[in-house]
This record gives structure tokens, C-alpha cells and sequence, in this order.
């Protein structure tokens, strides 16, 4: 056995040895390299060299130079291709030629970077010549199964609550990449543990409860910046895309979320709302997180919330919702940016003043906003007018079928006119809201101008591109409102799409019991088929999937046309038989969507019971 003065000799000779090497890479110039592959070496060594000085490292005998390469590209191919995304994902037409260079060395300098070689035994006979550039396997996520092979390694909280950019970013590109792994949602825990997601919620819950009803935002620098977003409804990698696009919160750049952060069954919600909780951490100042309709305990069962953290963290998902649930009722109501520019969820209220039965409603104020109790649980009605109102084009002010007003373009200038605002900009609204509202802008573009009067305008801003709601998709574009020095008050709206995105969870359960292999559907005369007279509909048997692993899928011919025009050539009876098959496919299609609706309500209702049989039995143990 070495005596501990050898050992010490050793270790301090070691640890010399790499912050010299360190010291001496650091002094490079970068500029003077030929070739990305140079760039390349010479960051790979930096990195060993400084993983290498780490004195804890080191004390283990075991932690040669080959297992400290190895621990340098686990951690490079875990991050690089997040950071590929992102430097591709730039505008490059506002950049001169040499800007472009820089740009595109980082994206081969990141390529060159990317390995899935990280075994000793791979590396080992690499290691007698390290000035030369390794020849590394190139890793590109294509968006399909590219992280099928990457062991994710669970994030940790960090010591004394003490979040950090890298950590943020970390948490960012572990979930992203989950989502790509196409695994059972049992399994989130091995990537964010129970204990890191409750620690985010109460972290941010205790700042956001300490924050006015209104948050005011004051920004004067001449390279301030405000981006404004939309309802999300839980599409994860919208939320990716822009802050891809526009950056992400800095000094200089504010970010406003004006709510609906949680989507239907099936979407990265929980994901979404942890990483924003996560940045508001990191920067409460830069970030303003505001409530929407989907915050509320109602809409979030209704919308599956429950169901999807219950799937992710088993007996302890009922706990982690009901904290999420608490952290919604400590989200602002509304955002004045820079005196200007009055941001909010759904929109205008009602006064809290005392009024005839008889008498027109009276328009609310900031003043009475900041009065409201926002945390109160049960019926508040200027919460729900915050939350749920939507503009029209008849003048006035009404209430709406549901719990929100209806208001006109009077009393967009009435509000914008006593609070000395110039602009509003809401949410709420999206084409699916907008489909039946002939008289409003359809949304399809991602935002649209709903008022123009004499005070200034009144926007509606929707971030969630490609909705899709029950069976119908709509081709829409996400957007995002960017505000500017010196007046903010002319919102630079940027739409988008994100084409390529994961599967939902809710696609990788497998459906039914093993022992049930098949089912029955038998179609009788009713619904979609008695509304086009066919009163002999076939019946049809699905075979369900042996393992849960995989996938149910319904597919549709792909050579049938559904709803083009027949050729004026085609004569009878030909005719009457190409229609009656469009209507027969038409009528199956109904069919098969009434019966996925009443599956999805049926595991609803048993989930919701599940959990609540839960609760109970805790209770009951407790006693």
C-alpha cells in the first residue's frame, strides 16, 4: 500500500499537470486555426484539462485521463445537440458574410464535438497522440429516434436553492430529450426525480405569492426588450422554438407569459410549466409568469393535468398536482410594460363597485386589480372576468354565456384612456375559439388587431402553432409579440410553426389488457350512418397491440381524396357509387372518433377515481 505522502505526491503532481495544460489551451488563439477540427481538438482538451483539475476527481486512483475523456463526452453528447438546434435555428439573413462564418465554425466546431464513442475501450488506443484531431462518430438528432441510445441521467437540485443559466439550460435539454426517447411517462422520474420538481414548484410558488396582482414592468435601455407570448396549451417545444428564435431572458430581455401553460391529455404541460417555474427562479425579475384559464383547479382536471402528473410520478403525482394547483393561485393577474402596454389573459372586468340590478355594467380599473384577492378559492368574479373575457365588435360592455364578459371597442378606449395605456395585448383566444367569430380575426397567423381607437389598439396573441383539439388540427401559426425602445407600444409580432415534434405520452400507452387482445365494434344504424341512410353499415374488428409498447394506429387509405370534386366524365351508376363512398368513409371516420371520445371519457372518470381511492386509503392509514 503507497504510504499517504506518495499518494499526496501524486495527486498534487496530477493536478499541476492539468492547470498547467489548462493554462497553456487557454492561451491559444482561436483565430489562427485552419480547420474546425483544430477548433474542435483544442475544446475537447480544454475540457479534459479542466475535469482534470479537479481534485475530488482525481483522489480516486481509478480516474485516469481515459475515464476522465469519458466523463467529458457523456456530458458533450447530452448537450451539444440542444446547443446544435439552437445555432441553426438562426435567422442568418441580417448577417454579413464574415458573421456567417463565425456562425457556421460553431455549428461544425459543435458537430465535431458530438460522440457516441465514449466507452475507455473505444478511446484508449487514441490516447498515445492527443495533438492530433480524434475522428469522432458525428451525432444530428433528426427529431425521430436519434436519443433512442443516450442514458439520461437525472438532474439534481443544486446546493442552497442557487439555480444557475447552465442548470436551466441542463433541466431544458434533459426534458427535450425525453420527449424524443419514446419512453413510458413511469419513467420521468429517472430523468427529473419527484423531489426536483416539487422543490421547483415551491421555489417559485413563494416568489410569485409576493408579486402585485399587476406586475410592473420597467425597462428604458436603449437595448431593452419585452417579448410577449400566448397561450401554449402545453406544446413543450413551441416554447423551444422561441426561445430559439428570440433568445432567452437576460438582462436586457424580459419575457411576459400571459397563461393556458397546461394543454389537453396528452401534451408536455408539466414539462413546460417546470421549465418556465425554472427560469422565473433564476430570473424573478426578467420573467412574469401570469395566470390563465387553464390555471385553475377545474379546467386543469378537465384538461387532464392530473392524469398526466399522476402518470408521471405514480402516488406521488397527486401530490405534486395539488402543489401545482397552489402555485397557480400565486400566478399575477396582468403586466403593465413600461407605462405603456397593459398585458393580461383573457381581458377587461367589471367594476367592483356597488350597482342597481338594472343598471349598465360599469368598466373595472388597475386600481380596484390591485385589490383583487387572487388566491381566493371559490367564486371571485373579477378573477373570472380576468381570466375568461373576450372583445367583440358591438359596443358595451355584456356578460358573456360563460364567466367572462363580452366588450366592445368603447370600452377598449374607455380602459385604455383612464389608465393612460396605449395598448393591450390578451390572449384567450385561439382559431379554434375564433372559428364561429366571424367578426374577429381568424388567428391562423398566430395574433390578430381586434381593436384600433383613438387611445391605441387592442391584440389577441395565440403561441400555440398547429392546435389541435379532439379530432380536428388546425394549420395555424404560433406568435410572438416583441416590444421595443422608445415607446414599446408598436408589438413586432413573429409567427412560426414547429413541424417535427415528438409523440404525446398518452400515444406510447398500449390500450386495454394483454388478455384482451381484440375488440368488437358493432356498427349499427345510428350517428354518422343513419345521417347518410345507410342502413346496413359494416362492422369491423380492431386487433389491439400484444405489448403496451406499441402503438394503435388507425390509418386511413392513402389514395382516397376525401372531398374533391368527382370528374364531370363519370356517368351513372358510377357516380352514385364513388359518392356513396366518400359518405361511407366520411361515416366511419364520425364513428371512430364518437368511439375514441368515449374511451378517453371512460379512462378519465377510472383515473380520477383511481386517485381519489388513493386519497382516501392515505386517510384512512393515517387515522
Amino acid at each position: 500500500m503507497r504510504s499517504p505522502e506518495i499518494s499526496k505526491r501524486v495527486l498534487d503532481a496530477k493536478l499541476e499537470a492539468c492547470r498547467f495544460a489548462f493554462l497553456k489551451l487557454n492561451a491559444v488563439k482561436t483565430t489562427k486555426m485552419k480547420s474546425y477540427k483544430q477548433l474542435r481538438t483544442l475544446l475537447m482538451l480544454k475540457e479534459i484539462s479542466r475535469r482534470g483539475a479537479d481534485r475530488d476527481f482525481l483522489k480516486d486512483q481509478e480516474n485516469s485521463v481515459t475515464r476522465i475523456l469519458c466523463s467529458v463526452l457523456k456530458q458533450v453528447v447530452s448537450n451539444a445537440d440542444r446547443s446544435l438546434k439552437s445555432l441553426r435555428g438562426f435567422h442568418y439573413e441580417t448577417l454579413d458574410e464574415q458573421e456567417k462564418q463565425h456562425v457556421n465554425r460553431m455549428i461544425s466546431s459543435v458537430q465535431g464535438m458530438c460522440s457516441r464513442k465514449y466507452e475507455p475501450d473505444s478511446v484508449d488506443h487514441q490516447l498515445d497522440d492527443m495533438t492530433e484531431p480524434m475522428e469522432m462518430e458525428i451525432y444530428l438528432g433528426n427529431g425521430d429516434d436519434s436519443f433512442s441510445d443516450i442514458v439520461l441521467e437525472p438532474i439534481s437540485w443544486p446546493l442552497e436553492s442557487q439555480l444557475t443559466p447552465e442548470w436551466v439550460e441542463s433541466l431544458t435539454g434533459l426534458l427535450n430529450q425525453f420527449t424524443w426517447k419514446n419512453l413510458a411517462a413511469s419513467e420521468f422520474p429517472s430523468t427529473l426525480p419527484y423531489s426536483v420538481a416539487t422543490s421547483l414548484v415551491d421555489c417559485a410558488a413563494q416568489i410569485l405569492d409576493k408579486e402585485a396582482n399587476c406586475v410592473r414592468i420597467s425597462c428604458c435601455g436603449e437595448s431593452s426588450r419585452v417579448v410577449v407570448v400566448g397561450d401554449l396549451h402545453g406544446q413543450f417545444h413551441d416554447l423551444l422554438k422561441i426561445f430559439d428564435q428570440s433568445g432567452r431572458p437576460s438582462e436586457s430581455q424580459w419575457f411576459v407569459f400571459n397563461g393556458n401553460y397546461i394543454g389537453r391529455g396528452g401534451s408536455w404541460s408539466l414539462e413546460l410549466f417546470l421549465v418556465l417555474l425554472a427560469w422565473k427562479i433564476l430570473m424573478p425579475e426578467r420573467v412574469c409568469l401570469l395566470r390563465g384559464s387553464s390555471e385553475t383547479r377545474v379546467s386543469a382536471e378537465e384538461l387532464g393535468f392530473l392524469k398526466e402528473t399522476c402518470d408521471r410520478y405514480g402516488e406521488h403525482g397527486q401530490v405534486l398536482y395539488s402543489k401545482c394547483i397552489d402555485c397557480f393561485g400565486t400566478l399575477p393577474l396582468a403586466s403593465v410594460v413600461a407605462d405603456s402596454v397593459y398585458t393580461t389573459h383573457g381581458g377587461l372586468f367589471q367594476s367592483s363597485e356597488v350597482h342597481e340590478d338594472s343598471a349598465p355594467l360599469l368598466l373595472g380599473s388597475l386600481e380596484e386589480l390591485e385589490k383583487v384577492e387572487r388566491r381566493q378559492v371559490g367564486e371571485n368574479v373579477t378573477l373570472d372576468h380576468v381570466l375568461w373575457s373576450c372583445p367583440w365588435m358591438a359596443d358595451g360592455l355584456s356578460e358573456s354565456n360563460y364567466k367572462g364578459l363580452l366588450w366592445g371597442a368603447d370600452c377598449t378606449e374607455s380602459f385604455l384612456k383612464q389608465s393612460n395605456l396605449k395598448v393591450i395585448i390578451r390572449s384567450h383566444e385561439g382559431p379554434d375559439a375564433r372559428s364561429d367569430r366571424e367578426d374577429m380575426g381568424n388567428m391562423l397567423c398566430g395574433y390578430s388587431v381586434d381593436h384600433e381607437v383613438e387611445s391605441g389598439k387592442l391584440y389577441t396573441i395565440f403561441s400555440a402553432s398547429n392546435l389541435s383539439q379532439g379530432s380536428r388540427s388546425y394549420e395555424n401559426e404560433g406568435s410572438y409579440a416583441v416590444l421595443e425602445p422608445p415607446s414599446f407600444t408598436e408589438p413586432k409580432f413573429v409567427s412560426y410553426t414547429v413541424e417535427n415534434v415528438p409523440r404525446s405520452l398518452h400515444q406510447n400507452i398500449g390500450v386495454g389488457s394483454s388478455a384482451q387482445q381484440e375488440i368488437m365494434w358493432e356498427n349499427r344504424t345510428c350517428h354518422g350512418f343513419a345521417s347518410v341512410g345507410i342502413s346496413n353499415p359494416p362492422s369491423w374488428t380492431v386487433s389491439l397491440p400484444s405489448e403496451p409498447s406499441q402503438i394503435l394506429q388507425l390509418q386511413e387509405p392513402p389514395q382516397v381524396f376525401e372531398g374533391l370534386p368527382l370528374p364531370d366524365t363519370i356517368e351513372e351508376p358510377h357516380k352514385s357509387n364513388y359518392d356513396y363512398l366518400f359518405r361511407l368513409i366520411s361515416a366511419l371516420k364520425q364513428e371512430v372518433q364518437i368511439r375514441d371520445t368515449r374511451e378517453k371519457e371512460l379512462m378519465d372518470h377510472l383515473t380520477k377515481t383511481k386517485a381519489t381511492l388513493e386519497v382516501i386509503s392515505q386517510m384512512s392509514s393515517s387515522l
